[in-house]
């Protein structure tokens, strides 16, 4: 996807994980699954790639990386994850933030960051992942309806699952608390509103959580150890107290060898997507 051309590396930061902060994590992305619980208390697939957003973030309050943009401005815009060991309790995190390069475009500007997560200890990658955080600018996307008209509508006959949940309305403040990502947007309805949204929006790291729970749940007997990768672009906002949608589809695309691929259809209560070009390989 992005060629490992490191602009810029930051230094490594350590972090201890505690039961206390894995079940706020749990609570933050209303996971019901008693596997998370059982004997040593493990994390969801994605609670890795969510340790690393805060880190990564600070990658755009970087004067030498943003040059002059207003990275208040952020949004989350694609998450490209690889999990590779669950984290349990009592596991020390290295986390590793690489900035890769920006993209100039029309309507605001893209900043590729990659993280690894390692056990401390052991040195083991446990996980690694691309963030794509796209700064918007004033000038708005006259090409996208025409985009969006063009794309591929999925196969019903390869559907495999629908499964739907309610955001809670105290969602965006409780993911917040479990994964650290306290950005304005999330929690400051002031502020949301300022930046030009109705109120506090979800974190688009819970909802593609949200997608990989729907593949456990559904497709995989709710074993989170066969997730091996998410990726997503975030292409609509999620509000408090929306319904989300997930489809799951036999993908046409070909996985990684040894693994199967699922593409996911997220939409909305009003049939919009929330994201797009996502999928989830398992093995």
């Amino acid at each position: 996807m992005v060629e490992e051309k490191v602009v810029k590396e930051y230094e490594p930061e350590v972090v201890s994980i505690t039961e206390e902060a894995i079940k706020k994590y749990i609570e933050g992305v209303s996971e019901d699954n008693p596997f998370y619980l059982k004997d040593i208390v493990k994390a969801p697939p994605l609670y890795a790639t969510a340790l690393s957003v805060p880190f990564t973030g600070r990658v755009l309050l970087d004067d030498e990386v943003n040059q002059g943009v207003n990275p208040m401005r952020v949004v989350h815009g694609e998450q490209d994850s690889r999990i590779y060991e669950l984290i349990k309790a009592g596991d020390e995190i290295k986390i590793l933030t690489k900035f890769l390069g920006r993209e100039e475009k029309e309507t605001g500007t893209l900043f590729i960051i990659k993280a690894e997560q390692l056990n401390n200890k052991t040195g083991k990658k446990i996980g690694e992942g691309y963030h794509i955080y796209f700064i918007r600018g004033e000038k708005k996307d006259k090409t996208q309806k025409k985009t969006e008209e063009a794309e591929k509508k999925p196969d019903e006959s390869k559907k495999i699952y629908e499964w739907k949940i309610k955001v809670a309305k105290d969602q965006p403040i409780k993911y917040a608390e479990g994964s650290g990502d306290r950005f304005p947007i999330h929690t400051d309805e002031n502020f949301a509103k300022a930046m030009g949204f109705p109120t506090i929006i979800l974190h688009g790291m819970c909802t593609m959580a949200f997608a990989i729970k729907s593949v456990v749940d559904n497709v995989l007997n709710r074993n989170p150890e066969r997730i091996k990768r998410a990726r997503v672009r975030f292409s609509k906002i999620v509000l408090p107290e929306q319904t989300l949608t997930f489809c799951g589809y036999e993908s046409d695309q070909k996985p990684e060898i040894g693994k199967k691929r699922i593409d996911i259809i997220a939409v909305n209560d009003n049939g919009e997507e929330v994201l797009k070009n996502a999928f989830i390989e398992v093995d």
